[in-house]
């Protein structure tokens, strides 16, 4: 059982955040359970405002990138924001990245440290997962960009949790059992971090975004395995380049690689 005190509360999320974030959130909504916050916000023909927040204390068919499974673990903070924009962008997953920066940044404003991001949507800790980022667009008639984006952060994990998880995960209590903050402000130091990435998106530098990106970037530097083109190689890899495209050294050459096009796999090295 959730105490009472921790329990997702609308109006304790919106005490805690500043005045520029809540002018920006119309409605936050808490649902005890749903199947995903992303999918409601992506029904009713999408009609939802910029900023309409929507938080779930467990999800039923909680979604990762590629339709993979979100698990519900022992507490966690799951929740999505819906935001219009005017026209498409030409390289829309940089939205990716910059979110990944500014959840960075809110959980070390926080007081966490050595938190970093992991292409292409993963926020870690040490190298196992503390949250993940998903991204849902709808392309309107009137050409609007109907944008969904769900966050979801472990707070705390049981041993049940990381052995039905089929990768490395951590949460919050794990990286720092010292740190005590209310759930709720958790949440609302999140959901900050999102508004500032939607509002900031269309005018944000890439240059200066890519930038960002790389000084967070788990694996910048280490020898990792690639799938590209149906291929696994052993690539050193550099980063991203200005336009978002994953940059790997392989037999001294760089190649650089679009968002759906490459696979991070394994950290080991293959055998020739």
């Amino acid at each position: 059982m959730n105490n009472k005190d921790d329990l997702l509360n609308p109006y304790y999320i919106r005490d805690f955040l500043p005045i520029e974030s809540s002018l920006l959130v119309p409605v936050i909504q808490v649902f005890e359970s749903t199947d995903s916050t992303n999918n409601v916000l992506l029904e009713k023909n999408c009609v939802y405002p910029n900023g309409h927040t929507c938080f779930a204390e467990k999800q039923t068919r909680g979604r990762g990138v590629s339709d993979k499974e979100w698990v519900n673990v022992k507490k966690n903070i799951c929740f999505s924001v819906a935001w219009n924009y005017e026209e498409s962008h030409k390289y829309p997953h940089m939205l990716n990245f910059l979110m990944a920066i500014k959840v960075v940044n809110a959980l070390k404003i926080l007081g966490y440290k050595d938190i970093c991001a992991k292409w292409p949507n993963d926020i870690v800790h040490d190298g196992s997962k503390l949250a993940g980022i998903l991204i849902d667009s709808k392309y309107k008639k009137d050409s609007k960009v109907y944008i969904v984006i769900g966050i979801g952060l472990n707070i705390d994990t049981s041993i049940e949790d990381k052995n039905s998880i089929g990768q490395e995960v951590t949460d919050l209590y794990s990286v720092d059992k010292k740190i005590v903050i209310p759930r709720n402000k958790i949440a609302a130091s999140i959901l900050t971090s999102v508004i500032e990435c939607l509002s900031e998106f269309y005018n944000y530098d890439l240059k200066k975004l890519s930038d960002e990106w790389n000084l967070i970037d788990y694996n910048l530097g280490k020898d990792k395995i690639i799938v590209a083109d149906k291929k696994k190689m052993n690539v050193e890899i550099k980063g991203i380049n200005n336009i978002g495209q994953l940059c790997c050294s392989h037999n001294g050459k760089l190649n650089f690689y679009n968002f759906n096009e490459v696979e991070i796999i394994k950290d080991e090295i293959l055998c020739d």
